[in-house]
């Protein structure tokens, strides 16, 4: 329950700071950390909340490593 609540927050706060290319290492983090618990087999049902990032984040995040370059220490 608290996903629904918390997930569109962090969405939110992701996109800001990925749009103003700030504290991109924290937000990768932070993403991957929140695609590794929704991928987890024991926290219920996510197809939902993985659809939720998807919308919010997608377009974002491709512009961000696009912008970013092949020779950027966060991209692996």
């Amino acid at each position: 329950d608290c996903r629904e609540i918390l997930l569109p927050t962090m969405t939110d706060q992701l996109k800001y700071h990925l749009e103003r290319q700030e504290d991109l290492e924290a937000c990768c983090q932070l993403l991957s950390n929140i695609l590794e618990v929704l991928y987890r087999k024991d926290v219920g049902p996510t197809q939902r909340h993985v659809q939720i990032i998807m919308e919010n984040l997608l377009r974002t995040v491709n512009r961000t490593v696009i912008s970013m370059g092949r020779d950027s220490e966060l991209i692996v």
